[in-house]
């Protein structure tokens, strides 16, 4: 092979990938996906709540 050829012109265009590995990357997707809201909304939600815990005691304090 030459320096020059692109090594994804020589994969064969008209190959079919198995219905049960497309399924499978869909399905990986979903879970990284999924998994990743998860965490997002638990550590935001976590964030939130110190940041307003924290704001409305001094709020308090300041209002007595």
């Amino acid at each position: 092979m030459s320096e020059k050829q692109n090594p994804f012109k020589l994969l064969e265009p008209n190959e079919q990938v198995p219905d049960h590995l497309k399924k499978a990357l869909v399905s990986e997707i979903d879970t990284i996906r999924n998994t990743s809201a998860i965490v997002e909304l638990f550590v935001g939600n976590f964030i939130n709540a110190l940041t307003a815990s924290f704001s409305n005691g001094s709020e308090t304090e300041k209002i007595s």
